[in-house]
C-alpha cells in the first residue's frame, strides 16, 4: 500500500514539472521619492495615452490597473490562416518608491475563421513535445500552433521590453519636469 501510494505522488509531481505555464513576463520599476499614489497617476497617464482604446482598462483602483492590449500578428503565405492579432493583459501594482508591470494572458484571434479550428488559443512558456497534451491536434493545427509560438514569443517578449521601458522613461521624464508654473 505505501508502495503505491509512493509511486502516486511521485508520478503526480512529475506532471507537475512538465505542466506547461503560460507566457508572462514581470519587471519591478524603481523610481526613489515618489510614493505610490503619484506613481499610479503617472501611470495611468501612460496607460491613456499608450492604450488608445477606452475599453482597455479593465480595472483602476489606488492601489493597481488592469488593462488589456493587442499585437498585430502577421505570418507569411504558407500561415495566412492565423494571421490576426494576439491580445494580452497588463497589470500594474504600486508601492512607494516601486511599480511592478506584468503581462500575460497572450491569447491567439485569428482574423478569418478558417475551416479548421485555427484559434491558437494562449502561448505557453515552453513548447511540449507533445502538443496533444495541451489539446493541439491534427496536423494543420499543430503545424500552426508551432509556426505560432516561434514567432509569438519574441514578439510578445519586445512588446513587453518596449511597454516597460516606455514606462520607465514616462514616469523619468514626469517626475523630472515639475515645475512651478
Amino acid at each position: 500500500m505505501k508502495k503505491i501510494i509512493l509511486s502516486l505522488i511521485i508520478a503526480s509531481l512529475s506532471m507537475i514539472g512538465f505542466a506547461q505555464k503560460p507566457l508572462s513576463f514581470s519587471t519591478v520599476i524603481y523610481k526613489e521619492g515618489v510614493d505610490a499614489q503619484t506613481l499610479y497617476k503617472y501611470t495611468k497617464n501612460w496607460m491613456a495615452q499608450t492604450f488608445k482604446d477606452p475599453n482597455s482598462f479593465l480595472e483602476q483602483a489606488g492601489e493597481e490597473i488592469t488593462g488589456r492590449g493587442r499585437i498585430s500578428f502577421s505570418t507569411n503565405m504558407q500561415y495566412s490562416s492565423i494571421k490576426g492579432f494576439i491580445e494580452y493583459s497588463v497589470n500594474v501594482q504600486f508601492k512607494d518608491g516601486r511599480l511592478k508591470i506584468t503581462m500575460s494572458s497572450f491569447t491567439h484571434k485569428p482574423e478569418i475563421v478558417a475551416y479548421f479550428n485555427n484559434d491558437m488559443g494562449i502561448l505557453v512558456d515552453s513548447l511540449p513535445k507533445k502538443l496533444e497534451d495541451m489539446g493541439i491536434t491534427g496536423v494543420n493545427r499543430k503545424a500552426c500552433y508551432k509556426y505560432y509560438f516561434k514567432r509569438g514569443t519574441p514578439l510578445c517578449k519586445t512588446e513587453f521590453d518596449n511597454l516597460s521601458s516606455n514606462l520607465k522613461l514616462f514616469i523619468e521624464n514626469r517626475n523630472s519636469n515639475k515645475e512651478d508654473w
